[in-house]
């Protein structure tokens, strides 16, 4: 079963839509291939989650 999702922060969204931005940015120099983009926003939304549940 997968976990509920978890609402973001301001800062949180702020933070991924930067790091979407910047791989944005490479895929037009060329680099198609972005694994760290996707480890940057997991690592972002773990925190989140992270933090929910400290909230409880």
């Amino acid at each position: 079963m997968s976990e509920p999702k978890v609402r973001l922060t301001l800062w949180e969204r702020a933070r991924i839509v930067a790091i979407e931005a910047h791989g944005v940015k490479r895929a037009a120099a060329g680099i198609e291939h972005q694994p760290d983009i996707d480890r940057r926003v997991e690592r972002v939304r773990e925190q989140a989650r992270k933090r929910a549940k400290r909230g409880k």
